[in-house]
C-alpha cells in the first residue's frame, strides 16, 4: 500500500515522510513550502527557517510543493492586515484545499495529515475510496480548556488573545469523523481525548522520534522558536528578549536551568516564575529562549541572574543544550514536547511534568514532577544544587530513549494498513 503525506510546515522535520520513503511507501509528499538545493543555499544568509524547509532524504521527484501560493498567503496576510486568528484559519485552510485538489491528481492507498488542515484532503480521500489517517498535533479543545485554567490562574501575566473561532473546532470535529485512525504521540493525549469522546479503538500512540545525527537538530525546536503559528517569522516586542546571548556564561558557578520554547502560560511559565522568585538567593541561573507570550513581571525581569533571549536560530539553540546543567519543561499540557527529546539527545537531563510525552525517566535522565506547582519545580531545582553528583549521574544517563528512535516510526505507521 502507499501513502501521502499532507504537511503543512515541517513538523518533525519531515519524519512521517521520511520513515515512509525509507520504507518504500511513499507516493507523494503535499507541502506548503519546500526549497531545492540551490534555493536553500541561496536564503541561507537571509532566511534560515525557510531555507531550511527541505530533507535531503526525501527525493525531489515525490515533493509536490505550494510555494507560490505560501507567498501569495504571506502577502495577503501583511496587505490584509489580519490578526493571528484571521491568518492561521487563512493559512489552513488555503492549504487543506489545495492538497485537495492535489488528490485528484496523485494516486495511493492511505493519506496522512496533520490536525487542522486535514478536513479538505480527507473529503477527497474518501470519494476516492482511500484510507485516512489524522495526527493530532495537540489537545485540541481539551488543551484550550487547560489553557483557560492557566490564565485564570496567572491572569496578571496574560495577554489579550482572541480565542479560536468556532469554525477551528468544528473543523477538528469534522477531521476526527474522517479519520479510520487517528494517531496521538503520547499517553497523556490519549487520556485527554478519550476524556473529550473519541472512540479508545481509534486511537494509536506512536510517539515522536529524534536521532540528532539527523542533518537539521533542533529543527522541530526551531520552528517553535522563529514562526508563529501562521508561520510567519516573529519577533518579541518585549524588551527583555533583546539581552544576547553572549551574556549567558557557561563558565559560572550557578546551575544553568534553561527554558527554551515557547514562553506562555501552558507551558507553565506562570508556576516556573514564581519557582525563580524562590529561588532568588540560590546559585541558580534562569535562561528563557524562545518567542514571549506573557507579560514578563518586573520583579523576574530585573533579577540578575533571569535572562530572556527571545526567539534563537539553531546554532544558539543547540549551544545552549550544551552549556547547560538542566532543561526545565514543566508543561501543563502537551501533546509530547519535542523539545525534550532534543535535549536528552545533547545529554542534557529534563526537569519534566507528566503532561506530556513520558520519555524521562525519574531519576535516571532527569526528575518528573509529580505536580506542576512553584514548589515542586524549586524543589526539583535545589535537589540538583545541594546534590552534584546526581546531577553527574543524571547528565551521564541524558539520551534519547530507544522508542523514539526514527527505525521505529515505519513500522508502526504501517501497522495501521492491518487494523480496521
Amino acid at each position: 500500500m502507499s501513502w501521502i503525506c499532507c504537511q503543512l510546515g515541517s513538523r518533525e522535520h519531515y519524519a512521517v515522510p521520511l520513515a515512509l520513503h525509507r520504507a518504500g511507501k511513499l507516493s507523494s509528499l503535499l507541502v506548503d513550502t519546500w526549497m531545492t538545493p540551490l534555493e536553500s543555499r541561496l536564503l541561507q544568509p537571509l532566511a534560515p527557517a525557510l531555507a531550511a524547509r527541505r530533507h535531503d532524504g526525501i527525493p525531489g521527484n515525490l515533493i509536490h510543493r505550494a510555494n507560490c501560493g505560501r507567498f501569495a498567503y504571506e502577502t495577503r496576510v501583511r496587505l490584509g492586515r489580519l490578526d493571528s486568528w484571521q491568518s492561521c484559519m487563512l493559512r489552513i485552510s488555503w492549504f487543506g484545499q489545495w492538497c485537495a485538489r492535489q488528490l485528484e491528481l496523485v494516486e495511493a492507498d492511505t493519506v496522512f495529515s496533520y490536525s487542522y488542515n486535514a478536513k479538505w484532503p480527507f473529503r477527497v480521500a474518501k470519494e476516492r475510496g482511500m484510507s485516512t489517517v489524522l495526527d493530532l498535533i495537540d489537545g485540541g479543545w481539551m488543551h484550550e480548556i487547560i489553557t483557560q485554567a492557566a490564565i485564570s490562574q496567572y491572569p496578571q501575566l496574560a495577554l489579550e488573545e482572541a480565542q479560536a473561532p468556532l469554525e477551528y473546532w468544528e473543523g477538528l470535529r469534522e477531521e476526527i469523523e474522517l479519520a479510520d485512525r487517528i494517531v496521538v504521540n503520547s499517553a497523556w493525549s490519549k487520556k485527554i481525548w478519550i476524556e473529550a469522546g473519541v472512540p479508545a479503538a481509534k486511537l494509536v500512540e506512536i510517539p515522536l522520534v529524534y536521532e540528532r545525527a539527523e542533518s537539521a537538530v533542533s529543527v522541530g525546536l526551531t520552528q517553535a522558536c522563529l514562526e508563529d503559528s501562521a508561520g510567519s517569522i516573529q519577533s518579541s516586542a518585549n524588551p527583555l528578549a533583546t539581552r544576547h546571548i553572549s551574556q549567558v556564561t557557561s563558565g559560572s558557578r550557578r546551575l544553568q536551568a534553561l527554558f527554551l520554547g515557547s514562553v506562555n502560560l501552558t507551558k507553565g511559565v506562570g508556576q516556573l516564575f514564581d519557582a525563580t522568585r524562590q529561588l532568588k538567593n540560590e546559585p541558580v541561573e534562569f535562561i528563557f529562549a524562545g518567542p514571549i507570550s506573557v507579560r514578563v513581571p518586573k520583579d523576574i525581569g530585573a533579577m540578575s541572574h533571569v535572562r530572556f533571549l527571545g526567539p534563537v536560530d539553531r546554532t544558539t539553540a543547540e549551544r545552549l543544550y550544551r552549556d547547560s546543567d538542566v532543561f526545565l519543561f514543566p508543561t501543563l499540557s502537551d501533546g509530547f514536547g519535542l523539545t525534550q527529546l532534543e535535549a536528552l539527545g545533547h545529554g542534557l537531563p529534563v526537569i519534566a511534568s507528566t503532561h506530556c510525552g513520558q520519555v524521562v525517566e525519574d531519576r535516571v535522565s532527569g526528575l518528573v514532577l509529580a505536580d506542576v506547582t512553584p514548589e515542586a519545580i524549586a524543589d526539583a531545582i535545589m535537589q540538583l544544587v545541594r546534590d552534584r553528583d546526581l546531577l553527574a549521574r543524571l547528565k551521564a544517563n541524558a539520551r534519547v530513549p530507544d522508542k523514539c528512535h526514527p527505525r521505529h516510526l515505519a513500522p508502526a505507521l504501517l501497522a495501521l494498513e492491518d487494523k480496521p
